[in-house]
């Protein structure tokens, strides 16, 4: 029977629940990058998608306690490192979850850098180089909207993160 209330008369469903459902979707793996003031700031996202093509245009979200935030606001730029299967490595660094890399998580892989400055990861499946358009605060998160001023792609298998945990794509013939 569908919901004929009000929204404030909707049901809600706790966090867990949530959060245990939407483990269940495949998601591609990414680094997002910034730099600011010759200092360098990233973390492994799961959360990031297109907006529209003209412009070219994504956004990617991030808790707010993470020092990646300030750092992308104050810089106005950023980088999302879509991430190839060969790297659930540095994911985990960028993750945080290698407690020896957590002071230096750029010491994992190899980088470079396009025109905003960003660090761009030499072993990413595709580089997107942002200009940051806007933000906006919702819950524990900020929503950052890119403009893509520079790409750079490799050929490749991504990464993928459900159920909590990361996989790879089975290729299948259409």
């Amino acid at each position: 029977m569908p919901f004929s209330g009000t929204l404030e008369e909707a049901p809600s469903i706790t966090a867990s629940a949530f959060t245990s459902a939407l483990s269940q979707a495949a998601n591609g793996v990414s680094i997002v990058t910034t730099t600011r003031d010759d200092i360098d700031a990233g973390l492994t996202v799961s959360s990031m998608c297109s907006v529209c093509a003209e412009p070219a245009l994504l956004l990617v979200c991030v808790n707010s306690d993470n020092e990646f935030c300030e750092m992308a606001e104050a810089s106005g730029r950023f980088a999302v490192n879509i991430l190839p299967s060969s790297c659930v490595d540095t994911a985990m660094v960028f993750a945080g979850l290698v407690e020896d890399a957590r002071d230096n998580r750029f010491s994992s892989g190899d980088w470079t850098r396009l025109t905003t400055g960003s660090p761009i990861l030499t072993d990413a499946l595709v580089a997107l180089d942002c200009q940051l358009e806007s933000t906006q605060v919702h819950g524990s998160h900020r929503v950052f909207f890119g403009r893509v001023v520079d790409v750079r792609t490799t050929s490749g298998e991504p990464l993928i993160y459900t159920d909590r945990r990361f996989a790879v794509v089975e290729p299948r013939p259409l």
